[in-house]
């Protein structure tokens, strides 16, 4: 804040909108990443294209990321089951029952998934 209000520049990490920073993923993707920050705001670094290996994990979790808003908004459990399963650290459906299930105890306001 100090930077933006007093035009001090500073290099922060930030969650910023992707805009071109990382070319795998869409303008709209919410990224985390070194930032210059100024009284005109937040501009990230160029960054680097990522390794291969790196830029199919980052496109599945954004992709998983893009299906839990997606079963969020719907309000289904089926979909919020399917939104999970794909995730790298998720091994099977069964698995991702079993989080969904959880996630509902734990956090009362899902409970209108149905």
């Amino acid at each position: 804040m100090r930077a933006i209000a007093r035009d001090e520049r500073a290099t922060l990490i930030l969650n910023v909108r992707n805009r071109s920073t990382l070319s795998a993923l869409d303008a709209d993707a919410v990224i985390e990443v070194p930032c210059l920050v100024d009284a005109s705001g937040a501009h990230p670094f160029a960054a680097d294209p990522l390794p291969g290996h790196a830029t199919g994990l980052v496109c599945a979790v954004r992709a998983v990321e893009r299906e839990v808003l997606a079963a969020a908004e719907s309000g289904s459990r089926a979909c919020a089951v399917t939104a999970f399963a794909p995730h790298p650290l998720v091994d099977s459906v069964t698995v991702a029952r079993g989080l969904v299930e959880r996630c509902t105890e734990v956090h009362p306001g899902l409970a209108y998934l149905a």
